[in-house]
């Protein structure tokens, strides 16, 4: 192996152990509010199929200013779909009274997608990766709030329903591509446990559902944390790392007390950076759950195979092999062989 080479695998084992994900990029939902008592919010362009009714006026922000693009009481059509597809815009926004009440939408028409049998799997993914984004988006700047950790749960539902679809992994890993938000990293990490958790025989719905939520929950100590720090393009300090590895127990502190979050949850959150081994953080054990273990897994093939301001991504292939063999001894090598079994097929 060179010198460089060398050098780079160093560089990327070095962000996996600290799981430096960079924070949430701003939304569309940033965008100016309305006069009065609503506001412009985000509302994926996918969620729409031919034959729907539109049941608020849509707008597209175009030159800093919103302008109507399909009014109320109309059904969206061909000629609509056409459109937004050779448009320039690239987002569609409704005015909505409170955050739980765009919330509460996107989740209404999100079910409403995945239960259709005769959407593509390919198209389902892209709703649920639009989705995700203003859902974690106001989890992650309001995480005390406990309506946007109902909603975070609702979203974890729903990545229930999208992994029973057949081909939906390859169609998510797609819809998600190379995005260096925390969104699509919550978002593949919960998804991906929740299919490797089914391959090893998890059927009940309470503890799949603790693992999903788990999933996407996992980072969300980090909201705690400097950016600037997430964000370093270079190595980390002893203090600043110290920070990082905090992030775990800040995340299981967050979710305390949280009706919505199961107990299981909370523990993976805590655990998600323990390993095997014993070398992990933030307590050093050994004897961690299973559905840890799971995430842990998920966590760190997605860190590999995205780009990251300190390292670029690997293909999955290079990305399982380093893991194998740079990492053979952090992972549950049962867990490891499922995973790998799960992305072969």
């Amino acid at each position: 192996m060179s010198s460089r080479k060398a050098d780079e695998l160093k560089v990327v084992a070095s962000a996996v152990s600290t799981d430096r994900l960079p924070a949430a990029s701003g939304s569309v939902a940033e965008l100016p509010l309305l006069g009065g008592d609503a506001e412009y919010c985000s509302i994926p362009i996918n969620l729409y199929v031919i034959g729907t009714p539109i049941t608020f006026d849509l707008y597209f922000y175009y030159q800093r200013q919103y302008v109507l693009f399909k009014s109320k009481g109309n059904l969206w059509t061909s000629e609509d779909s056409q459109k937004v597809k050779s448009g320039s815009f690239k987002g569609l926004f409704g005015k909505f009274k409170t955050t739980k009440d765009h919330h509460d939408y996107l989740h209404s028409k999100m079910k409403e997608i995945m239960n259709k049998p005769d959407v593509a799997v390919e198209r389902k993914a892209k709703v649920l990766a639009e989705i995700s984004t203003p859902i974690l988006d106001g989890l992650f700047k309001s995480h005390d709030s406990s309506e946007m950790i109902a909603s975070a749960a609702e979203l974890a539902q729903s990545c229930m329903t999208y992994v029973s679809e057949r081909g939906s992994l390859p169609e998510l890993f797609k819809a998600a591509g190379d995005s260096l938000s925390e969104h699509a990293h919550a978002l593949f990490t919960s998804a991906y446990s929740i299919a490797l958790g089914r391959k090893m025989g998890v059927q009940d719905q309470a503890q799949t559902f603790a693992l999903g939520l788990g999933g996407l929950l996992h980072d969300i100590g980090k909201v705690k944390i400097d950016q600037q720090i997430l964000e370093k393009p270079n190595e980390l300090d002893d203090q600043e790392w110290m920070i990082i590895r905090q992030h775990p127990e800040m995340g299981e502190q967050i979710l305390y007390h949280r009706q919505a979050v199961p107990a299981l949850t909370r523990r993976i959150v805590l655990e998600h950076h323990e390993r095997f081994n014993g070398k992990g953080y933030p307590r050093g054990i050994r004897n961690i759950h299973t559905f840890s273990k799971i995430v842990s897994v998920v966590d760190c093939f997605n860190a590999l195979t995205r780009n990251r301001p300190w390292a670029p991504a690997m293909p999955p292939y290079e990305a399982l092999k380093f893991m194998l063999n740079q990492m053979r001894t952090e992972f549950d090598p049962d867990v490891m062989q499922q995973f790998i079994s799960m992305l072969s097929k």
